[in-house]
């Protein structure tokens, strides 16, 4: 049965390509779209005749109500215009990617999460704008520098401490520490690792300068932990200081049984942590300083406790609470994602997006008129002054697969993004790069079928919203006369049925309903007693000791009042499984009547909307000439 259904399916595909399912006057619509919509809505294994002509019914409403807006011509109103545009925006997002490459980085980074490295580096810093000399004035004096490591003419912790521009290398001689995936730049952290251990890598850029990286170590990720801790600050690692004495004496406790979260909770100094029982957030490797990172992964069994150990902070005792290795590429797939977006890499996958557009799309300058702008340009943009004044200013710069690029958007592109210091040269590129974006997106709905039908749907949604908005939703509340003549017409359908009136007593306790019940015998013995009067004596010795509900009740709307008999008076006690009592004064007994439109006016305008919807379908199937398909269908 399984495959004769998949049999059918892929028949139906194949066979359904390009076929009109329904014509609405001159617009034919084809059966990809109506099995698109389809299908968004119905997941039945089992789908009747029945149940697809009903749909069509609906889908003919649906295409009637859109083909009225567009012959009021709405699609070309400036708001919906923009409002479209910013879904398009939106919806474009995932198709301008260089799938291939993404998939390669995602998978790249991955790999990487799997290993921690352990490295030092040597930094010789050097500004992300230096001109070329000083580029190879810094590559030199790297270059120089690994070659004398290289040749044992000074150890790497020497050359750190004596070259490095990072300033931590004279008390930590370059020592990074152990790190992973997203913990460095890219550049740093490819070439990391890239580099194999115990050697030293060759010079790579990133936006600080030019570095080598020596590889310490390389293990199997440690994945995260989550430990509680118990600290007593100590700066000096004083041999025998007295939060020394104290770790120790802790450790002693809780050698003895002693329960680690009560300890943290009375001593620990970080007292931020103290409260919660010491407990620290998840934490991965590179997080927190080497030997409290070194102590807390050392911990195996869960509920594991460390010995006393120091760190720059002071002394500190740990209990592992959670250990987690690092999961699966498709547990990680939307984390690792995420990070890709966030990280330098992003600025990689767009630049692979270009290269392979411009595979995609043949660009052709216009070499001349290239040079003439750069002539009238190049001093006053990289002075970030260019005015724009050009001759030819309708000029073709260049073109993307014939469709022409002029000089006028170019000089735009300047105007709005020239600073002093700008490149012409650069800038030129950018702009090429985001013309090749706008012409992909302008051919997204001739590439991507799926991409055409959701933007359809999005355009569609917007039109059909605007004009039932005016013809339906809105017209039903605001026409008030009309609103009117259908209650006054349809009254027979909007019925209170018999229903009570009661006040509702809810008393803490039976002394209460006691007391309440006295002031209800003085009311109807005459006596002038309200109801702010009974709650300020019986509420005296607190705020809700009694409530009081007044109200019209019909079956259903009370479980209280469904309980009991209808008749004028006070009712049993209801007594609750808490000790509180419920009384229940039947001051009237109402018969079925009709409502006023004030008591009932979202149930009318509801109806009132329905039977415009209903109405305003008519019309449009008397006005436009529509025809199913049955056989496509």
């Amino acid at each position: 049965m399984r495959k004769k259904l998949i049999f059918i399916i892929v028949l139906l595909n194949y066979v359904s390509v390009g076929q009109t399912v329904l014509t609405i006057d001159n617009t034919n619509i084809d059966i990809e779209e109506f099995k698109n919509v389809f299908y968004k809505n119905n997941n039945e294994s089992i789908i009747t005749k029945e149940y697809l002509d009903e749909y069509m019914d609906l889908f003919i409403n649906f295409k009637l109500k859109v083909k009225a807006a567009e012959d009021l011509m709405m699609d070309t109103i400036p708001s919906f215009i923009n409002e479209l545009n910013g879904y398009k925006k939106q919806l474009a997002q995932p198709y301008l990617r260089n799938k291939e490459f993404d998939e390669k980085m995602l998978y790249e980074a991955y790999e990487r999460m799997l290993k921690d490295i352990s490295a030092s580096h040597i930094l010789i810093a050097l500004d992300e704008d230096a001109n070329e000399n000083q580029r190879e004035v810094a590559n030199r004096k790297i270059l120089s520098i690994r070659n004398d490591i290289l040749s044992n003419k000074i150890s790497f912790e020497d050359a750190a401490k004596k070259y490095s521009d990072d300033k931590s290398a004279l008390s930590n001689n370059g020592y990074l520490g152990y790190f992973t995936a997203f913990m460095m730049v890219y550049n740093f952290e490819t070439a990391a690792y890239n580099t194999k251990k115990n050697e030293i890598s060759k010079p790579c850029r990133t936006k600080y300068g030019y570095h080598i990286i020596r590889v310490n170590d390389i293990r199997k990720a440690v994945g995260t932990v989550k430990v509680a801790h118990i600290m007593f600050k100590d700066m000096n690692h004083a041999n025998e200081s007295p939060a020394k004495q104290k770790i120790y004496e802790i450790s002693e406790k809780l050698n003895n049984g002693e329960d680690f979260k009560s300890l943290a909770e009375r001593f620990s100094e970080d007292r931020s942590t103290a409260v919660n029982g010491g407990v620290l957030p998840e934490f991965g490797v590179g997080k927190m300083v080497s030997s409290f990172e070194d102590a807390a992964f050392s911990l195996n069994e869960i509920g594991e406790i460390s010995n006393p150990f120091h760190t720059e902070y002071g002394w500190h005792i740990i209990q592992l609470l959670e250990k987690k290795e690092i999961g699966s590429i498709e547990d990680l797939e939307s984390v690792i994602k995420n990070k890709i977006e966030r990280d330098s890499r992003s600025e990689l996958s767009k630049n692979a997006l270009f290269e392979k557009l411009k595979k995609e799309y043949i660009i052709k300058n216009n070499v001349s008129k290239f040079k003439s702008v750069r002539r009238a340009a190049y001093k006053s943009v990289s002075e970030g002054k260019w005015d724009g004044q050009y001759d030819d200013v309708n000029g073709t710069l260049f073109t993307i697969k014939q469709s022409p690029i002029y000089i006028k958007d170019f000089i735009n592109y300047i105007k709005l993004n020239q600073r002093e210091g700008s490149d012409f040269d650069i800038m030129y590129q950018e702009f090429v790069n985001q013309s090749l974006l706008e012409y992909e997106e302008s051919q997204l709905e001739f590439k991507y079928l799926e991409y055409k039908l959701l933007l359809n749907e999005y355009k569609e949604g917007i039109l059909l919203f605007d004009l039932t908005n005016k013809k339906v939703w809105n017209k039903a509340i605001e026409d008030t006369i009309g609103l009117q003549e259908f209650f006054n017409n349809n009254a027979e359908r909007y019925l209170w049925e018999k229903r009570v009136e009661s006040k509702i007593y809810t008393c803490k306790n039976k002394a209460v309903s006691r007391k309440v019940k006295g002031y209800i015998l003085k009311k109807k013995l005459g006596f002038i007693v309200s109801e702010k009067d009974i709650l300020n004596e019986v509420n005296k010795s607190g705020p809700l000791d009694l409530q009081i509900l007044t109200d019209k009740f019909q079956r259903g709307e009370n479980k209280y009042i469904d309980d009991i008999t209808w008749k004028k008076g006070l009712a049993s006690d209801i007594v609750l499984e808490d000790g509180s009592v419920i009384l229940i004064d039947i001051i009237d007994i109402l018969p079925s009547a009709r409502k006023e439109l004030n008591e009932t006016r979202g149930k009318v305008i509801s109806d009132y909307q329905s039977k415009l919807e209903n109405e305003w379908i008519l019309e449009l199937r008397k006005k436009y000439n529509y025809y199913v398909d049955k056989q496509v269908l």
